[in-house]
């Protein structure tokens, strides 16, 4: 572990420091966002919903852009400083906002720029490099991105703690947001001193290795995922990619289904979470953080062990284990809401957030190592934008979806409704090949006329 650390000190470039403090301020923001909107303008769970599924659409809208339009420029550095800054204006607008409105607004912009920076900042740590250092290079990035949003989390549990007695509930989430809007001021400061010019050189590149290092930048949040890289996916070629002879193998259409269902049904569980915390379990905006520091710690420590296991065991075999977990965990709770009012004890909470916090781990390292394996080689760049845009799609749906159910049902059947969707996933995903059948099942169709003998098994 020290001859790691200290490789990985040796790798680390002064840029770093920024993308960590604005991974900072967006994990404090993914929980202190639906709080304000609960806790301080008193507005229900379907205005948290509202406010996720907007946010998603810009981000997905933002991810496509920004890509291209850095590409366009010929520069990288500027997206990024203005990525930082615009977080610092949107935050301040946002501690001195009165209604629901002026609290949207601001964060659909916030999650516009924050793509100019999770579409570009990927693109910095490989181009000028040789191919060989991508993985190591975007696995110290997603390593710093992970560390600064579970600071985040725990600046935000801190935080709260303290300044609520003295504040109230108010005062202090409002305090806090001005904390972030200055530490968005010091990551565009940051970024303008060291981020490195760099020419684009926008190539094709071997996405297998490097997806399986991006893994665990779309963490849990559903509104502010840390990276994407829709904008590798071309909107002129969904007709071919989805209908064409030459677009994705039925094996990738049928895993992207499968994915449109899984994380609708997680969006459905973790977008009412916060409020739930907060309103359904009575619990201080400080233990809220908590609770959420519990689970990104918990992804942040299975994280080396997943690549481990999921090398040994197979995408799709850790995939479908993955989603049994999150089924009994959601159908658990949602079945106890349903049937009980109290508040579940301290001990389960932590348990239950860890097995949580992992889960996710294993399901997005397979899910987006299964999006290139899955996929023809030359399509390999467009499918993990499809898994990408999938997952912000059934983030939106959630978003509203579950935002009316809970406001009309209540969190118990919100729940299980999050569970039903992922039975549904996995019963789409059960019908996948292992990726090594599918290829060569993709072989015998291009070879006609040879005869090639089916494999014993088609499980992974």
């Amino acid at each position: 572990m020290v001859t790691s650390f200290r490789r990985w000190k040796k790798d680390a470039e002064p840029w770093y420091a920024a993308t960590g403090l604005a991974s900072l301020v967006m994990g404090t923001s993914s929980v202190l966002v639906p709080l304000m909107v609960a806790e301080v303008l008193g507005r229900s769970v379907w205005a948290v919903g509202l406010l996720s599924s907007a946010v998603s659409l810009v981000g997905v809208i933002g991810s496509l852009i920004w890509g291209r339009l850095s590409d366009a420029a010929a520069r990288r550095k500027p997206f990024i400083v203005l990525s930082y800054a615009m977080l610092s204006l949107s935050f301040l607008g946002t501690a001195f906002s009165h209604a629901f409105g002026s609290v949207l607004a601001w964060n659909m912009v916030i999650n516009f720029f924050w793509m100019a920076n999770a579409s570009i900042t990927v693109l910095i740590v490989i181009e000028n490099r040789d191919k060989s250092m991508w993985e190591t290079r975007i696995g110290h990035l997603n390593q710093i991105i992970s560390i600064g949003w579970l600071a985040g989390l725990a600046l935000g549990s801190i935080s709260l703690g303290a300044a609520g007695a003295r504040l109230g509930e108010e005062g202090a989430i409002r305090a806090l947001f001005i904390l972030l809007a200055l530490s968005g001021a010091g990551a565009a400061l940051l970024a303008g001193l060291f981020v490195p010019r760099t020419a684009p050189k926008f190539t094709a590149r071997r996405f297998r290795g490097v997806i399986v290092a991006l893994g665990n930048f779309l963490v849990e949040s559903g509104r502010f995922r840390p990276a994407h890289l829709y904008h590798r996916l071309n909107p002129r070629r969904l007709p071919e990619l989805l209908w064409g002879e030459g677009g994705l193998r039925h094996e990738t259409k049928l895993f992207l289904w499968g994915t449109l269902l899984a994380f609708t049904g997680f969006g459905f569980f973790f977008v009412p979470l916060p409020v739930l915390l907060s309103q359904g379990f009575g619990f201080p905006s400080s233990t809220v953080f908590l609770y959420f520091v519990v689970l990104n710690a918990a992804i942040v420590v299975a994280y080396p062990f997943v690549s481990q296991r999921i090398k040994r065991v197979g995408n799709r075999s850790i995939q479908l284990w993955s989603l049994l977990v999150r089924l009994g965990l959601f159908a658990l709770l949602g079945v106890y809401l349903t049937a009980s009012r109290g508040t579940p004890s301290t001990a389960f909470l932590v348990l239950y957030f860890l097995v949580l916090g992992a889960s996710w781990s294993f399901f997005q390292l397979s899910g987006v190592a299964l999006a290139s394996r899955l996929a023809k080689p030359e399509n390999r760049g467009q499918a993990l934008g499809l898994y990408n845009a999938v997952a912000g799609l059934g983030t939106i749906f959630a978003g509203l979806g579950s935002g009316v159910l809970a406001d009309h049902l209540g969190y118990g059947p919100t729940l299980l409704a999050s569970a039903l969707l992922i039975g549904g996933s996995i019963i789409v995903l059960h019908r996948l090949p292992a990726p090594k059948a599918a290829e060569k099942k993709a072989e015998r169709k291009a070879i006609p006329g040879r005869v090639v003998a089916k494999p014993a098994s088609s499980r992974g």
